[in-house]
């Protein structure tokens, strides 16, 4: 086997690896939403966490006044 045939082979396996796993992420999504449905005003949520972004511990001590 030529060293282009091999890296064709290599680029075909990639491929075919890439699309499984696709698959698996596309099944896994969906066997969570029934497992777990989510409300749409926690995924609206979610969203607003996420731009608004996390904080440190301390920073949340300082913010609530809680001790963690």
């Amino acid at each position: 086997m030529t060293e282009t045939e091999l890296l064709k082979k290599i680029s075909d396996d990639l491929d075919f690896l890439k699309a499984k796993v696709l698959e698996i992420e596309k099944s896994l999504e969906l066997i969570d939403s029934e497992l777990h449905p989510v409300g749409e005003e926690y995924l609206e949520r979610l969203e607003d966490i996420k731009k608004e972004g996390t904080i440190s511990g301390s920073e949340f001590e300082k913010k609530f006044g809680v001790k963690l």
